[in-house]
């Protein structure tokens, strides 16, 4: 070779060799539905692929990179892969991206792929299908939607995953778990929504999708046979359903039952009387809120309501129960809980309602008005009587029933101090409000602690109350 040759071919070592960035498909051209792996290549020591979130109106997901080495002409190239997977459902033409490759910005070449409509393969070995249990209902009555996917059992598929069910202006609620069973040639999958609309009109339910992961053999770069997910995406055709609007002033629809139960009936002044309300319901029973309860002169304590729901045959039920309590220093009526609701059956609106309840109220508060009623009686008897020898007289009497009362307290204190600290050490907050509850009319700081236990108990506020402010204000209580 003469020495210019050489001279040329030295120099054509020493000059670095073009950097390469190519993308490239595993299929071209692909099937409706299915997965579309692209891949970018590119060798240097230093390369920054670019983020793709989108080709056309397609989602792109990264699948990962791989870096390989391999030696030529006593020279290391390092090559670059990174992979990208969208799912395609017409063709599309993938654009030209940048890659910096040791610091220079190269480009790829734009890639046509071109989408086939889904042939008789891919409907045979695979079915969709939505159904809904009517098409026709009114506002807050549910409606039960079925998605089943049928594979055939001899396909080799990695997964099946649904797709979350496309819906605007319902509730939903999904039902049961997915179900997989058997059916002739077919592999059945089945999931159980249960949709309740919110407005009137023409709705439109799903269509609903499913992504099948099938098995895929290819070549890795060292020639290896490998097992990859081939991912197909199937749809369903969507279900359009008429909402009707449920009669002026009613907001419920289904079946509704309502009691209430009080106990005692019959309590002294200032002790309490629980009340249980319950619903029962065939429908949407987390529509359900029942009026604020109000009795002129009764002091009402209400827990957050408890509310249970399950599906059964075909049937959404549930459970609404609230209990309260009731404290007061007369005689007072519980009154009729009512529900107004629409039965879609017999298209008619409805009611049901609860008794009422009448509560006896006994105790201090009678025994002193008979003992004012008598007094006055005695006087006007006895119109010639020394006032002052009477007011003597009942101090005398009230004394003497103190010192009696003194005695039989010292005689008991160990015992019932005994047994206040057993019961705290079971009750705690809940023994407080009992023993405050006789007070709570004649004392605003014991109503005022009564509300803060309260509180602490049913409703799950941060409110401590002190054992020994609690101690000193009972002390106080019985002293007065």
């Amino acid at each position: 070779m003469s020495i210019p040759g050489r001279v040329i071919l030295l120099l054509l070592a020493l000059i670095p060799l073009a950097a390469e960035v190519k993308v490239s498909v595993d299929e071209n051209p692909v099937i409706a539905g299915e997965s579309v792996e692209m891949t970018i290549e590119a060798e240097g020591e230093d390369i920054r692929f670019p983020d793709i979130a989108t080709i056309d109106e397609y989602n792109v997901t990264t699948e990962g990179m791989q870096r390989f080495e391999r030696l030529e002409e006593n020279r290391t190239v390092v090559k670059w892969i990174k992979l990208f997977a969208f799912t395609p459902k017409k063709s599309v033409t993938i654009p030209s991206y940048e890659v910096v490759v040791d610091g220079k910005v190269e480009k790829t070449n734009p890639l046509f792929v071109q989408v086939q409509p889904a042939g008789k393969r891919i409907s045979d070995d695979f079915k969709i299908e939505m159904e809904t249990s009517r098409t026709t209902a009114y506002v807050g009555q549910m409606v039960d939607v079925t998605i089943r996917f049928r594979e055939k059992r001899d396909i080799p598929v990695m997964n099946v995953d649904f797709v979350p069910i496309r819906y605007e202006n319902f509730w939903v609620k999904r039902v049961d778990k997915k179900r997989t069973y058997a059916e002739g040639d077919y592999l059945v999958h089945e999931i159980h929504y249960l949709f309740f609309p919110q407005i009137a009109g023409t709705l439109t339910i799903g269509p609903a999708e499913v992504k099948v992961a099938m098995t895929k053999k290819i070549r890795d770069a060292f020639g290896f046979i490998v097992r990859r997910p081939q991912w197909i995406t199937l749809s369903s055709r969507s279900v359009d359903l008429h909402v009707e609007p449920l009669p002026e002033g009613v907001r419920l629809v289904g079946n509704f039952t309502i009691h209430s139960e009080a106990s005692p009936r019959r309590v002294e002044k200032g002790n309490p009387v629980s009340l249980m309300v319950h619903v029962e319901a065939e429908g949407n029973i987390e529509d359900f809120e029942l009026p604020s309860l109000q009795i002129d002169g009764v002091t009402i304590y209400g827990e957050e309501p408890k509310i249970e729901q399950h599906y059964s045959h075909g049937v959404y039920r549930g459970s609404w129960e609230k209990r309260y309590v009731l404290i007061a220093e007369k005689s007072f009526t519980i009154p009729s809980f009512g529900i107004r609701y629409f039965d879609p059956d017999r298209e008619r609106i409805e009611t049901a309602a609860s008794e009422p309840i009448s509560i006896e109220v006994t105790g201090a508060g009678a025994a002193v008005s008979h003992i004012r009623s008598k007094s006055e009686n005695v006087l006007k008897w006895e119109g010639k009587m020394d006032m002052m020898w009477i007011y003597m007289n009942l101090a005398l009497a009230f004394l003497l029933g103190m010192g009696v009362m003194y005695l039989l307290m010292r005689w008991g204190r160990r015992r019932r101090e005994k047994r206040r600290l057993t019961l705290y050490s079971v009750g705690g907050d809940a023994v407080m409000l009992q023993r405050l509850m006789p007070y709570i009319s004649e004392s605003k700081e014991a109503a005022q602690m009564a509300e803060n236990i309260y509180a602490a108990i049913f409703e799950g506020k941060a409110v401590k109350v002190e054992r020994k402010a609690f101690e000193k204000l009972m002390k106080e209580l019985k002293r007065d």
